[in-house]
């Protein structure tokens, strides 16, 4: 009967027929890559939304309305995202709104943004 070798450190495969490493450690050094990678790209792009959404609630913050026009170099210097939303809205007029939750914001022109704040539903 051949034994089989563990694909990690080539030891003999000890126990079930169908096992397919010697021991829990390489099984887990066989996964993990795999996991660590897509885990790191989740929390980079939650890393950014998270970020993109503190600004947002910041500048509103002490904000009575719900619409703001804002220098696109202001939000460049907090360190704001673009590249990175939750979702996107084209409306009728061919307007493309981008949404962090409940904040948008929209390229009214090459250096202003129009804000926008979506009220909670009570």
């Amino acid at each position: 009967m051949n034994k089989k070798a563990c694909p990690i450190c080539a030891k003999p495969i000890v126990g079930r027929s169908d096992k397919k490493f010697c021991s829990l450690a390489c099984k887990n050094k066989f996964h993990h890559p795999a996991q660590n990678q897509q885990g790191n790209l989740v929390k980079t792009v939650n890393r950014f939304l998270l970020q993109n959404f503190q600004i947002m609630e910041g500048i509103f913050r002490e904000e009575k309305k719900n619409k703001l026009m804002i220098p696109r170099m202001v939000l460049d210097q907090m360190g704001f995202h673009f590249n990175y939303c939750t979702g996107c809205y084209l409306n009728r007029q061919g307007k493309l709104y981008h949404y962090v939750y409940n904040y948008a914001w929209m390229a009214f022109s090459n250096q202003e943004l129009m804000l926008l704040r979506q009220r909670k539903s009570p």
